[in-house]
């Protein structure tokens, strides 16, 4: 006589093999798919897709989470920051995911019609690391050097934007822009002197989201649709990958005259789009290594991009999760 296992049981067998598995491994999915996303109550140091799921439902709301399908302490922030602005009655802030806050979840609206939420919180991880690390080390205006502007928010440099009233209308306070409207278009080290004079104007992380969902992201979207003709046609993940590279990098195809060679992997993509050849592009990302010294964080964002646009092309058969469509 066989006797049948507790479901409970049989789940929790089922998300400690998936959160012991890369999210690249196709089993990752398939396990997935066995265990029932249910409103299973979630909270700190809990595992499994369900976690994954709220992290990238999360995620549209500007958690910038990793969506590992581990509730750590970051997960456990962000839905206290969720209960927060929610301000329901039945929501209390504490940092668990019930059925109340499931419900809220699943109402909110993507953050971009072009590319998944993955990509879009992809691209703010990139640009300010995580929600902590943006409250402690971005929420003050910043040089990142070179030639660059003074830059705030999720990597909005004043040093090439012209619209910074239309951009944070509603977002900063007449003070703010005030201060900083005089470093408009000011880059390279004049846009260092900056810093000392814009010490005290501070941009809350909720401001710093909407501006990028609102006017950046969708400026960078337009930039690369235009250096990238059809990318469109790409799987979306992927899309949103190239995107990440121009928000990095620009969408300049033209070689600076004193560096040759400095754009030859921004038109070889342009390239494989051109002719379907995506297998190429996450060869042309590490490609671009070159252009930086070993330990640079440039060079690791190339890197991830490749290894998330490898697994944008991973087929989708039948009814396999795919998180990058989420």
């Amino acid at each position: 006589m066989v006797t049948a296992l507790p479901t409970a049981l049989i789940f929790n067998h089922v998300q400690n093999i998936c959160c012991d598995l890369p999210k690249q491994s196709p089993r990752w999915w398939v396990l997935a798919t066995m265990a029932p996303m249910s409103d299973r109550l979630l909270q700190l140091n809990d595992r499994g897709p369900d976690v994954a799921e709220a992290q990238s439902l999360l995620n549209r709301d500007g958690a910038i989470l990793d969506p590992d399908g581990v509730f750590g302490n970051d997960t456990v922030q962000a839905v206290r920051e969720l209960q927060g602005v929610a301000n329901l009655p039945n929501m209390p802030i504490n940092g668990v995911i019930d059925t109340a806050v499931w419900q809220f979840l699943r109402g909110l609206p993507e953050p971009s019609a072009d590319i998944p939420t993955r990509a879009v919180a992809f691209i703010g991880r990139e640009e300010v690391g995580s929600r902590r690390l943006y409250d402690s080390h971005c929420a003050r205006p910043a040089w990142p050097g070179g030639g660059s502007g003074v830059t705030i928010g999720v990597g909005y440099d004043l040093g090439y934007q012209t619209g910074l009233e239309e951009d944070w209308a509603g977002l900063l306070s007449p003070d703010q822009l005030s201060a900083l409207r005089p470093w408009l278009g000011i880059r390279g080290s004049s846009a260092a002197a900056g810093l000392a004079q814009l010490a005290h104007v501070t941009v809350a992380w909720r401001g710093a989201w909407t501006a990028f969902i609102r006017r950046s992201l969708p400026e960078k979207i337009v930039a690369t649709r235009q250096a990238f003709p059809g990318c469109d046609r790409l799987p979306k993940l992927c899309m949103g990958v190239l995107v990440s590279l121009v928000y990095n990098r620009g969408a300049a195809l033209a070689d600076p005259a004193n560096l040759p060679g400095e754009r030859q992997e921004m038109r070889d993509i342009r390239d494989a789009v051109a002719v379907g050849s995506l297998k190429d592009i996450p060869a042309a990302l590490r490609s671009m290594k070159r252009l930086w010294p070993e330990g640079s964080g440039l060079r690791d964002r190339r890197e991830r991009e490749a290894l998330l646009f490898e697994e944008g092309l991973q087929p989708v058969t039948g009814d396999r999760v795919n998180n990058s469509t989420m």
